[in-house]
């Protein structure tokens, strides 16, 4: 996103860079254009997410470029490549970092405001790739409302950066073959990709070691351009060693590449889907597509009559400053406008980033980037990066700075106390031991989920997702005399047999849970779930039977929560803006999930046909009126039901098993288990 044609004036190194090529700037025109229009309008450009992986390959070829012919030149400097790095990234990212920072403490609540925090730290640490590999799971907020969720593919190429010229000056000192060795990595790469696409398609989509070779395409095809860097001995020759002009040896070739480069974009662009596994063998179509407009050089028939117009020149070169931009405006219009954006509103906000973009490439990153006193410049910028990741960190570490309440105007006083909720998953849903981590197999539950050392107690097994370990809380406290064996996996609905894209290990999981009940024999098997719907209402059937088949005396089948869009904590900050109160609602129907009391109608119906026993949360905690948000008890008076749209609380949990103690519907199965019967 932030390669560099153009030489710094007077300075020596200029003669490492490639003479200025309008197209390029064209082709990142391309690139941050689709990119942006898919962000605010995703229906008008389905693929538009691949310019990302244009400008991967844009960034391979620059900066290589740059670096090859610095060891050419004996003038390559580890100490100058990255003063000139900071210079070009650090401007434009200190300023939207610091203005998400502003615009955070005004408008976000604590949890809201602390993962912020984090990935403005991550943003300045270049790591906000692993951020995001490591949140995406069941409980993450959505993309959407994730102000930085777009610097992942900055920390992707600075991660390149950092180990790319290491390998390549010490391949160039020891005389090896460099280009024998991009070969190979840029293969390694690609089947990595491939191989993974399907079994982990987020640390695919993330990691670097996955999207490498995309990077390495781009320093690929500057090697060819600058073939004689690889024949040390040869002098240069005029019009071959110049980056700026294309190897190819005829003029159809080059009309030919250019527009096959813009003919495979342009299917990638159209054709693949934010649904299609990505980046896997899809990703060949646009970093294709590049390597040929790139190669084809400056003369090819697309590049002089297409990319190289003014208009896309321009645009190319704010892109920069355009891609930090863009994110973070249409971010947080989702997150303050709760009813979403309208067209207009999205429309607004690409003028608004692309004039932000033009204001930030005029007067703040030109000036730093050329001009004197560049090393005070490039000190400056690392203390102020350094700066904005401790405020960040500070942010995240403090849970999101709770004092701010008179200040926000999203964070209204009377929600304070429970607003400042910070959810445990280690503690209340036994994550890492009982309750699998994201995308873990079978072989992270622990021993202790079985519990063995309560042999004399009738055994209680919870198997689930997500939503069957938010009962632990409550079930722990309310049913203390029965023997809790939990395994639950986030995402895995206890449905035999059933797959889901995103968390490619249910299968494995469901059918090794399934060994357990069989060797654990226990009285009680307690399904819960998220139950995305019961489209596989056979598959239901059969699972239930096969644990009655197992010697399992009873299945229990608890049906979904409340569930609140977005989530209970919005919900409540949207009707306190339309009618303030000084007292939380005890129950609101406005945000519920209405598609949840369907498919509690149905489940009821699939579980009583298989001969299983069913549990409605929803008839327990919803009535004419709504449905419960906080759990009525003088202990829970700072507590609400749910801490995101659908996941209970520790008091929430406690409350709903308290629920469910008091009516016996679970307690006539202890007591007939007590007494064996």
């Amino acid at each position: 996103m932030k390669s560099q044609q153009t030489p710094v004036p007077g300075n020596a190194e200029a003669l490492n860079y490639p003479l200025y090529r309008p197209d390029i700037d064209g082709l990142r025109a391309i690139a941050i254009g689709s990119v942006v229009l898919f962000h605010a309008f995703p229906t008008a450009l389905p693929g538009g997410f691949v310019g990302v992986d244009i400008f991967f390959v844009i960034s391979g070829f620059l900066i290589s470029s740059i670096i090859f012919r610095g060891l050419q030149q004996g003038n390559f400097s580890f100490r100058h490549f990255y003063a000139n790095r900071v210079r070009r990234i650090f401007p434009a990212l200190v300023v939207v970092l610091f203005s998400a920072f502003i615009a955070g403490w005004f408008s976000l609540l604590p949890e809201e405001f602390a993962q912020l925090g984090k990935h403005i730290a991550a943003g300045v640490g270049f790591s906000e790739n692993f951020i995001l590999w490591r949140e995406a799971g069941y409980f993450d907020r959505a993309s959407e409302l994730k102000p930085l969720m777009h610097l992942w593919s900055l920390g992707i190429e600075e991660q390149f950066y950092l180990v790319f010229p290491l390998l390549v000056w010490l391949l160039w000192r020891w005389r090896g073959s460099i280009l024998g060795v991009l070969l190979l990595l840029t293969g390694v790469s690609f089947c990595l990709n491939l191989f993974s696409i399907h079994d982990n398609p987020t640390a695919t989509f993330f990691l670097p070691q996955f999207r490498g070779w995309e990077l390495l395409a781009g320093t690929l095809l500057a090697s060819l351009h600058l073939r004689h860097f690889f024949r040390q001995t040869d002098p240069p020759r005029q019009g071959r060693g110049d980056a700026s002009e294309s190897f190819l040896p005829t003029r159809r070739l080059l009309d030919l590449a250019s527009l096959a480069g813009l003919a495979l974009i342009g299917i990638a662009l159209a054709f693949i889907g934010p649904n299609d596994p990505f980046p896997g063998w899809r990703a060949l179509l646009p970093v294709a597509g590049a390597v040929l407009l790139i190669a084809a050089g400056p003369h090819a028939l697309v590049n002089r009559h297409l990319l190289a117009r003014p208009w896309l020149v321009f645009i190319g070169l704010i892109s920069y400053p355009l891609y930090l931009w863009h994110w973070p405006l249409l971010s947080f219009a989702r997150i303050i406008q709760f009813e979403g954006v309208t067209l207009l509103g999205r429309a607004l906000i690409v003028v608004a980033s692309i004039l932000l973009a033009w204001l930030t490439y005029r007067f703040i990153e030109k000036p730093i980037r050329f001009g004197s006193k560049r090393p005070y410049k490039t000190a400056l910028l690392i203390v102020g990066a350094v700066l904005i990741g401790y405020i960040g960190f500070n942010d995240y570490q403090r849970n999101g700075l709770p004092f701010r309440s008179g200040w926000a105007f999203r964070y209204p006083t009377v929600l304070q106390p429970i607003m400042v909720f910070k959810f445990d998953d280690d503690r209340y849903f036994r994550s890492g031991t009982c309750h699998l981590r994201v995308n873990a197999g079978p072989e992270g539950f622990a021993k202790e989920c079985a519990a063995n050392g309560e042999a004399d107690k009738p055994a209680l097994f919870l198997w689930g997702d997500s939503h069957a370990a938010h009962l632990y809380s409550g079930l722990r406290q309310h049913f203390s005399n029965l023997r809790l064996e939990q395994y639950t996996s986030p995402g895995c609905q206890p449905i035999l047999g059933w797959d889901v894209p995103g968390f490619p290990r249910c299968l494995e999981v469901n059918e090794f849970v399934m060994d357990r009940v069989r060797a654990l024999k226990p009285e009680t098997v307690l399904l819960a779930s998220r139950w995305l719907g019961v489209g596989e209402a056979e598959k239901i059937r059969n699972t239930i039977l096969r644990i009655r088949e197992a010697g399992v005396r009873e299945v229990l089948v608890v049906g979904p929560v409340p569930r609140w869009d977005p989530d209970l904590a919005a919900t409540l900050l949207k009707q306190y803006k339309a009618k303030p109160f000084k007292q939380i609602p005890q129950r609101i129907k406005e945000g519920l999930d209405r598609e949840k009391f369907v498919i509690d109608r149905s489940l009821r119906e699939i579980a009583h046909a298989s001969g299983a026993r069913y549990i409605s949360p929803l008839a327990l905690l919803c009535n004419e009126e709504g449905c419960l948000v906080q759990p009525k008890h003088d202990d829970f008076a700072k507590a609400v039901m749910a801490f995101d749209d659908s996941h209970l609380t520790p008091e929430g949990s406690r409350y709903l098993m308290g629920l469910i103690r008091q009516q016996g519907l679970l307690g006539s199965t202890e007591s007939e288990m007590q007494h064996g019967r």
